[in-house]
């Protein structure tokens, strides 16, 4: 019964990981002018890894030749990685209170996070920003931030339930670990 917990909150992890992969790289192609903010680049690459991690632990729950400690240890960084970029997502959209017009206490925050203009430059001693185009395409992506974060935060509690689900179930029919002389 317990192999079912693991397999179910395992998919859960994969779906979340998948969904933040597909937010931060649509976050990403939607960059005009230059290279995508740092947090969105970190939000593909926890995105990808934790889709990676997510099949190995799917796979070492059916393949005993996999030692336990391997999937353990990639939940645990993936887990790390996630709330890493979830803070930082967090941080950086911080100043804006809102991603409605009607509701922002600030709309120029809005208009000037690196996250959501999709890249400015300036051009002849004026500021050029692609990505504010209007004001429905700043909500889109501010709302697709918002989205990318709590998945990641999602990915990271999952993850953390899928540590110790793995302890346990690995407990009740012996441990598979590599041991160590």
């Amino acid at each position: 019964m317990l192999k079912f917990a693991v397999l179910g909150v395992r998919g859960f992890v994969l779906l979340f990981s998948a969904v933040v992969l597909g937010l931060s790289v649509t976050l990403a192609k939607h960059q005009v002018d230059g290279a995508p903010p740092s947090e969105t680049s970190f939000g593909s690459f926890c995105g990808a890894f934790g889709v990676l991690v997510s099949l190995i632990g799917i796979a070492a729950v059916f393949i005993d030749k996999i030692p336990t400690i391997v999937p353990t240890v990639a939940d645990g960084l993936a887990a790390a990685l996630y709330l890493a970029g979830a803070i930082a997502l967090t941080i950086a959209l911080k100043p804006i209170t809102s991603c409605t017009s009607d509701d922002d206490h600030n709309p120029l925050e809005r208009w000037n996070n690196k996250l959501l203009t999709g890249g400015c430059k300036t051009v002849g001693g004026i500021d050029y920003c692609p990505g504010r185009t209007n004001e429905a395409e700043l909500k889109g992506r501010c709302q697709r931030v918002q989205a990318d974060y709590v998945f990641e935060y999602l990915a990271f509690a999952f993850g953390v339930a899928v540590i110790a689900l793995t302890f346990l179930f690995n407990k009740g029919r012996g441990s598979r670990s590599v041991a160590y002389v």
